[in-house]
């Protein structure tokens, strides 16, 4: 058996066990048919070597960028080497043969990347000084791209980046503040959220419409759509929850938490009730903080938030498990 037929078959198992379709015992009678073993360690040092060669090829382009101190030749010089990702990683992602199909894919997404700062650079060299309202659009336009790209090539890969550059483009960033602090904002809390909620519904609708008909050579881009929408739903939510915000938002973010629940329960699907799960007991511990950390001492705020978090856990468990008793 091919090694892409093995991680085909390895990726479509765990698919079924997340979906509810096959039991944990059958997932660990099936795994061992598929898994190939010994690989890992090769694969590993393979991609640190390739990103050891991409670093140091960038590294010298920047050095060849700052002698010349100009935007344009850095942009030439990343748009050279982003042609040459793409055509190389097109070359193997279509291969028919299909030898080096996740290189290809890895090769195409970088190349859209490198895009992107190719844009910029232009936008720089051009003059451009309005930094904050260019690079949004950037974004959108440079996912475009790659969403186009996933499509027409029946890759992952792009489709992810497109998904990162979308929700950023409309207004989600994240930075890092210093002494490891890390700072995360939405410009737009409710409109996010929205947009969020529609790509939860695309997500469903491309997964159990359009891949089992005229889409079937782009599986597992609605489960993409469907992660994304719930990872930006739940931020959204939280985020109008904090610095003393309203109690309907907390009551709204409750009540989504309960229902993704509910839902994944209903469609077998563990994403949403992995989501479900997670983001209300971010809810509890944020609610538990606002309203005991000045109050308690260090160690009587944690031993509770302990032993709630442990009690949250066990009534998990046991829903969970009349759940799946009273599944027919």
């Amino acid at each position: 058996m091919r090694s892409i037929t093995r991680d085909v078959m390895t990726r479509e198992v765990i698919d079924w066990h997340q979906q509810g379709l096959i039991n944990r015992s059958l997932l660990d009678a099936l795994l061992p048919r598929y898994e190939t073993h010994g690989r890992f360690l090769a694969a590993l040092l393979k991609w640190l070597g390739l990103f050891a060669l991409f670093q140091l090829g960038l590294a010298v382009l920047a050095f060849i960028a700052m002698m010349t101190e100009s935007a344009g030749v850095a942009a030439l010089l990343l748009a050279l080497v982003g042609a040459g990702l793409w055509f190389w990683g097109v070359q193997m992602a279509t291969d028919p043969q299909q030898r080096h199909p996740f290189t290809g894919a890895v090769l195409v997404t970088a190349s859209l990347a490198a895009a992107f700062g190719v844009l910029l650079l232009l936008y720089l060299a051009a003059g451009g000084d309005s930094e904050d309202r260019a690079i949004p659009v950037l974004m959108l336009l440079t996912g475009l791209l790659a969403g186009l790209t996933a499509y027409r090539y029946h890759l992952r890969w792009p489709l992810l980046l497109a998904l990162l550059l979308f929700f950023h483009g409309i207004g989600a960033w994240h930075a890092y503040g210093g002494h490891g602090a890390y700072f995360a904002h939405i410009q737009d809390e409710r409109l996010m959220a929205v947009i969020a909620l529609a790509a939860i519904l695309l997500g469903l609708w491309h997964e159990r419409r359009l891949e089992i008909g005229p889409l079937r050579r782009c599986a597992g881009f609605g489960a993409l759509y469907l992660i994304f929408g719930l990872l930006y739903l739940n931020l959204s939510l939280w985020f109008l929850t904090l610095f003393g915000r309203p109690l309907d938002w907390v009551l709204i973010f409750t009540v989504a938490g309960i229902a993704q629940m509910v839902v994944g329960a209903r469609l077998h699907d563990a994403r949403f009730t992995g989501f479900g799960i997670v983001f209300l007991a971010i809810n509890m511990y944020t609610r538990f903080f606002e309203h005991f950390w000045d109050r308690l001492s260090l160690g009587v705020f944690f031993l509770i938030g302990g032993a709630l978090a442990m009690a949250f856990g066990f009534a998990c468990e046991r829903w969970g498990r009349t759940a799946g008793e009273l599944r027919p």
